[in-house]
């Protein structure tokens, strides 16, 4: 597989948008760490994000913006150093993994539309309200799940998805929302598959399609994939992602190591 080739798929992916580099490093542990005890070498850190375009120079300033804030430690192995998840990392890693691998939706879990009583301010309304919850208004929202936390001042009904107006699809998916799932949709289905040969690209181009689409199913919570029909651009999205992962299944740690060297010593 030729390099032209090789950057054919990453200029792709890369339209999709900007690469926050402190993300990307997250992205990459978070694939990697199935198990607590994994550890990334700076080195082959340093090698899989410069085929992204991102410089050491980027990726020093992020991995220590990653140790101030409590997401990842480092452990010094000779002359290099090896990168792994905090607890506190490893504990929000492993919450999102599902809502990012899993290509079946459980659509079963209930939907309310929660409206609050007169007396509460709108402030006080948008910190009493889920996180993951939808506003429609100032003082109604579309919430996942039992919202026991606003019982018993506030009405609580059972919202049916059949028949949405445009208006609630946009409060449930905006339209930039929109926008960049069905450019990531539309850029992961062009990628010219099969693979490459060279490990790294391989690996570089799983990781940039996982991080897109981290990126934007982490901006909203569940309530999308439970109202929207099945076929919504983030359901669409997500099974182009996920056959790429399976395409370009994740290399072990070792061979990537090997691969290190071996592009050090040519």
């Amino acid at each position: 597989m030729t390099a032209p080739f090789f950057q054919q798929n990453l200029d792709r992916l890369q339209r999709c948008g900007p690469l926050k580099v402190w993300s990307v490093v997250v992205t990459i542990l978070g694939d990697f760490s199935e198990t607590r005890d994994i550890q990334i070498s700076g080195r082959v850190l340093g090698l899989l994000v410069g085929r992204m375009g991102i410089t050491n120079q980027a990726l020093r300033v992020a991995l220590h913006r990653l140790r101030r804030d409590g997401w990842i430690e480092a452990e010094r192995k000779g002359r290099t150093s090896n990168y792994f998840l905090t607890d506190q990392g490893w504990s929000m890693t492993q919450a999102v993994r599902p809502i990012i691998y899993t290509d079946e939706i459980d659509r079963s879990q209930p939907v309310h539309l929660a409206i609050a009583p007169p007396q509460m301010s709108v402030p006080e309304i948008a910190d009493t309200l889920p996180e993951e919850a939808v506003a429609l208004s100032g003082r109604a929202a579309v919430v996942a799940g039992q919202p026991d936390d606003l019982v018993p001042d506030w009405l609580i009904t059972d919202f049916a998805s059949s028949d949405l107006p445009e208006w609630v699809i946009t409060a449930l998916c905006p339209d930039d929302l929109q926008a960049d799932y069905a450019l990531l949709s539309k850029s992961v289905r062009a990628l010219c598959l099969p693979p490459p040969n060279d490990l790294l690209d391989r690996t570089v181009l799983r990781l940039l399609a996982l991080h897109h689409w981290r990126r934007l199913r982490l901006r909203h919570g569940p309530l999308p994939d439970l109202l929207l029909p099945p076929d919504w651009v983030g359901a669409d999205a997500r099974q182009a992602v996920l056959a790429v992962l399976n395409a370009l299944p994740r290399p072990s740690l070792a061979d990537l190591q090997a691969a290190y060297e071996q592009e050090s010593s040519g």
